[in-house]
């Protein structure tokens, strides 16, 4: 969040969504910044960015997330002046610059090296690892399944939507384009009750027909999880939107 305020600050176009958009990692000095947030959907990005003196020429939105409410008080807290200030002037007070993330990061990188480095030497426990592996995704899919089997309330997505509308209308006023995406998933999931519902009453109040959509139907993404795309597969999907978005005039 804080490195949106510095090096995402002159950015052109910039991603909103989840943490299944947060998988994407646009290349600094591209003109590309992701603002999605863990635990959060596009709704509170776009919060941020009204909220922001960042002005993007487009704002990129995943729609798989957007039934979740805005996180008001986190974008008012993140976008205070002095806040902005401090950070933007004073690098030592920005997280990533704190010891104890040095630190942990510094753990995590030699453990997967660690790990990595075993599984090579390893030919019969990586088999193991891999069979296990796919034996818990097909579970966890199956209980996403059920998770996805209910559709959204229409109220609570029409209550979305109202707000989604407003603060595009004060993003167009400054001059922001905004960008439609659904983000690749199982494809069980792509047609589950809440992913069907959500995306068909997003495309009612913003039809295709008046705004920029982005949807890839044409490849089969490997997902982690069934809702996340794997690393390498998200960074495949960027490289097409990121190709659709920069066509644009």
């Amino acid at each position: 969040m804080e490195s949106f305020l510095t090096e995402g600050k002159d950015s052109k176009f910039v991603i909103v969504g989840s943490s299944m958009s947060d998988r994407m990692l646009p290349k600094p000095g591209t003109g590309w910044f992701n603002l999605s947030l863990v635990g959060e959907g596009a709704l509170t990005g776009l919060s941020i960015l009204k909220y922001s003196d960042t002005s993007p020429k487009f704002v990129l939105i995943e729609v798989n997330q957007l039934s979740v409410k805005e996180n008001e008080k986190f974008s008012l807290e993140n976008t205070d002046p002095f806040f902005v200030f401090t950070r933007r002037n004073f690098p030592v007070l920005r997280s990533e610059k704190q010891p104890l993330n040095y630190a942990v990061g510094f753990v995590l990188q030699f453990t997967d090296r660690l790990f990595a480095a075993e599984a090579k030497q390893n030919p019969e426990a990586e088999k193991q690892a891999l069979e296990i592996s796919n034996r818990l995704k097909e579970e966890h899919l199956q209980e996403v399944k059920r998770w996805y089997g209910a559709a959204v309330d229409q109220k609570k997505l029409d209550d979305r939507m109202t707000y989604l509308s407003s603060v595009l209308k004060e993003l167009e006023s400054k001059g922001v384009r905004p960008i439609f995406f659904e983000m690749p998933m199982h494809p069980e999931i792509l047609v589950s009750a809440k992913e069907t519902r959500t995306r068909e009453t997003v495309q009612k109040y913003f039809p295709p027909s008046q705004y920029l959509w982005f949807i890839d139907h044409k490849d089969v993404y490997e997902d982690s999880d069934a809702l996340h795309l794997s690393y390498p597969e998200a960074d495949r999907f960027l490289s097409k939107l990121k190709e659709y978005a920069e066509s644009l005039p």
